[in-house]
């Protein structure tokens, strides 16, 4: 079974801390309240770490200066706050906490990126618009979606969000959406119309249910009148085409007939997959993989990208990765749960699944040894730079792309041409 989103969302949390740097000693502080809500906000329940943290912040100078503190006077105990405080920085009035955030941001190592992107985001000055700009074009479509929030919010240009309405992430593309909106352009309503129409799955995961629901919420917030969706109904009920249908009316006579869309943008089914790779890197970003009995390589989500592979190829892979299964034996989660996670799934003539998960630090020989012949035909099979010309720029460098967000993960994947 995949993960559920509660696990998930566990499992992405990252660790409750990191070890405070040896060469910036916390000094003792006799303000109970101040430590109480320190402890809460960093080795608490999960739950409750982010308020603890928002009151933490909330306090002023008094817990200001206690972050400061934890920070050292080189900024280098930043990583060890974790990202519930992080996040509650956003709303810090001291400069030397923004300035500490938007450092974090520059620095590609730094674990918690989108939880720094989110923090300068939340109330952010027309003097930083232009600061987001290049976040637009991060490799985390977390902080990419953050980048748009804040672009908006500090009142900043909007070409580049324009050109972000065709982004790989659909958070991104929704959070622009909104963004232009918000800011005075309206013709991005028809983007998130669309999206409630979406059908498409991630093996058991609907993932077309949850666009259709974020998006149908979007358009509301945006005064858009619904007339009556259930966005958890199926698009082709006669209900759901009804309201879609006095949508799209209503849109037309706001902002004219309804534009023809980029390919990137469009939505709708796929062939059933037969092996699927999910990886999400705290440093790299996400890739969504799947391979079909069609022998399709299906390249993202919801809007796919899709690549015609040689016959005979997805059957190929399944027995390599049946091998490799058996071999590598019954255990099938390996590593601790942290911003990092792998997962293989097969729906073959049998159904696994493997997980990878760890924190923002190498973990030498997580992925076993055993698959590895089976995840370096995986990379192979991809498209390579080399490939003629693909009209998708999603498929550009895509192997390399693969190769270096699962080298994040699980550890390097060396293909077999150079092998030894």
């Amino acid at each position: 079974m995949l993960l559920t989103a509660a696990l998930l969302g566990a499992l992405t949390a990252g660790p409750a801390r990191l070890a405070p740097p040896a060469h910036a000693p916390v000094p003792r502080h006799q303000d109970e309240e101040v430590e109480r809500l320190m402890r809460a906000a960093t080795t608490g329940r999960a739950v409750v770490r982010p308020q603890a943290a928002r009151r933490l912040v909330e306090l002023g100078p008094r817990g200001e200066e206690r972050l400061l503190a934890e920070l050292g006077p080189d900024g280098m105990g930043l990583a060890a706050l974790g990202p519930p405080i992080l996040e509650a920085l956003g709303i810090a009035r001291d400069p030397r906490l923004r300035a500490a955030l938007w450092e974090s941001l520059g620095d590609a190592d730094f674990p918690w990126r989108p939880s720094s992107a989110r923090a300068v985001a939340e109330r952010p000055t027309p003097a930083e618009a232009r600061r987001f700009v290049p976040l637009l074009d991060d490799v985390l479509g977390e902080v990419r979606t953050a980048a748009a929030e804040g672009l908006m919010r500090s009142h900043g240009p909007l070409p580049p969000l324009r050109a972000v309405l065709a982004d790989e992430d659909e958070r991104v593309r929704r959070a622009a959406a909104v963004a232009l909106v918000r800011a005075g352009d309206r013709r991005p309503l028809w983007l998130l119309f669309e999206e409630l129409a979406r059908v498409d799955q991630w093996f058991e995961r609907r993932s077309g249910q949850a666009a259709r629901i974020l998006a149908a919420r979007a358009l509301e917030s945006l005064g858009v009148e619904l007339h009556g969706l259930d966005p958890l109904e199926e698009p082709d009920a006669s209900s759901a085409v009804a309201a879609r249908s006095a949508i799209e009316a209503d849109l037309t006579a706001m902002l004219g007939p309804r534009p023809e869309l980029l390919p990137q943008q469009r939505a709708g089914r796929t062939a059933p997959a037969r092996i699927g790779l999910e990886l999400r890197s705290c440093r790299e970003g996400e890739l969504w993989l799947r391979w079909g009995a069609d022998d399709q390589l299906i390249v993202g989500q919801g809007n796919p990208a899709v690549v015609s592979l040689p016959p005979g190829t997805t059957a190929r892979l399944e027995d390599l990765l049946t091998a490799g299964l058996a071999a590598a034996g019954p255990r099938r989660m390996y590593g601790t749960p942290g911003c990092d996670l792998e997962q293989l799934l097969v729906r073959g003539a049998s159904s696994e699944t493997l997980l990878l998960v760890k924190g923002p630090e190498p973990v030498a020989g997580l992925r076993p040894e055993a698959l590895q012949p089976a995840w370096r035909a995986l990379v192979e099979s991809l498209p390579t730079a080399s490939s003629e010309a693909p009209a998708d720029p999603r498929l550009v460098e895509l192997r390399e792309r693969a190769l270096r967000i699962l080298a994040s993960l699980g550890g390097p994947v060396a293909p077999a041409t150079t092998a030894r």
